[in-house]
C-alpha cells in the first residue's frame, strides 16, 4: 500500500464533516463533475481527490455509505514543488547553541549537507586534517567552511573533556554510546538540529543553485543525479536567461 502524504491526511480530516453531510443526503451521481467544477489544479486537485478517495473508501468499506462516488474519480499526478530556502531563524539559534554537539551537527548540515547516515558514521580519523579545514567522507573530502571548522573543534574539546577515556572511535557521542563502540542513535541525532535533515540538505542545494545554477557541480558536490540537480538549478537558470538573454 502506498503511503498517504501528510497534506492528504490534513484534507481528509478537514473534509470528513462535509463528506458526512454528503453521505446523509446521498452522494450525487454528478460527483466527478462537482469536483471538476471546483477548478482545482496540480497538487491541490491531486491532494483533494486523494483525500476524498480515502474518506469515501473508508465509509463504504465500513458500510457507512451505500456506495463510493469517488471510486472512479481520477486522482492525477503529484508534482514536486520547486525547492525554496528554509527559515533561517531556528538555524541561527542552533548554530549559536551552547550545546557543542547541536552547534556542530547543525553547522555540518547547513554548510555542507552531508547525509545523516554519514554524520552518524563519522570517526575521529575522518577529522585527522581538521587543522587544514578538511573532513573526509566516503568517496570525497569536504573543504570545510570556517564556522564548521570552529564548531567541530569546539565539539572535540567538549568530547575529550567529557569522555577522556572512551574507546568509541565515533566523533559524536552520548553518555550511553561512550561506553560502547557504536555510533549515536538516529533519534538522538535528529534532536540536534531544528529542522528535518532533508529540508536542511534541500536548503543548502537551493543556496548553491542560486549562486551558480550549475547542475553538474551540484550533482557532484551532493552526490545526486543530474536530473535531481536540474530540479534545483532550472528556476534560477531560467530567471538568468530572462534577465540576460543571449545576443
Amino acid at each position: 500500500m502506498s503511503a498517504i502524504v501528510p497534506r492528504t491526511i490534513d484534507l481528509a480530516t478537514h473534509l470528513r464533516f462535509e463528506v458526512g453531510r454528503v453521505v446523509d443526503a446521498g452522494p450525487s451521481v454528478a460527483f466527478p463533475a462537482d469536483l471538476d467544477a471546483c477548478r482545482l489544479t496540480g497538487n491541490a486537485y491531486a491532494n483533494t481527490a486523494s483525500a476524498l478517495h480515502t474518506v469515501f473508501g473508508f465509509l463504504h468499506a465500513h458500510r457507512l455509505a451505500a456506495r463510493n462516488p469517488a471510486v472512479h474519480q481520477r486522482v492525477g499526478r503529484f508534482h514536486r514543488d520547486v525547492p525554496v530556502p528554509a527559515d533561517t531563524a531556528p538555524l541561527r539559534d542552533a548554530l549559536t547553541s551552547p550545546d557543542p554537539a547541536r552547534a556542530a551537527v547543525t553547522a555540518l548540515l547547513v554548510f555542507h549537507a552531508p547525509r545523516v547516515a554519514e554524520i552518524r558514521a563519522l570517526t575521529l580519523t575522518d577529522l585527522r586534517d581538521l587543522d587544514q579545514g578538511h573532513l573526509h567522507l566516503p568517496g570525497r573530502t569536504l573543504l570545510l567552511a570556517d564556522p564548521v571548522t570552529e564548531r567541530l573543534a569546539a565539539y572535540l574539546t567538549h568530547r575529550h573533556t567529557t569522555w577522556p577515556h572512551t574507546a568509541n572511535p565515533h566523533l559524536f557521542l552520548t553518555h550511553r554510546s561512550a561506553t560502547t563502540i557504536t555510533p549515536v542513535s538516529a533519534p538522538w541525532l535528529y534532536q540536534q538540529y531544528p529542522s528535518s535533515s532533508h529540508l536542511l540538505r534541500n536548503d543548502r542545494m537551493v543556496n548553491e543553485a542560486q549562486a551558480k545554477a550549475d547542475a553538474r557541480m551540484i550533482s557532484e558536490l551532493f552526490g545526486i543525479t543530474l536530473r535531481a540537480a536540474a530540479r534545483y538549478t532550472r528556476p534560477y537558470a531560467d530567471a538568468a536567461a530572462v534577465r540576460f538573454p543571449p545576443d
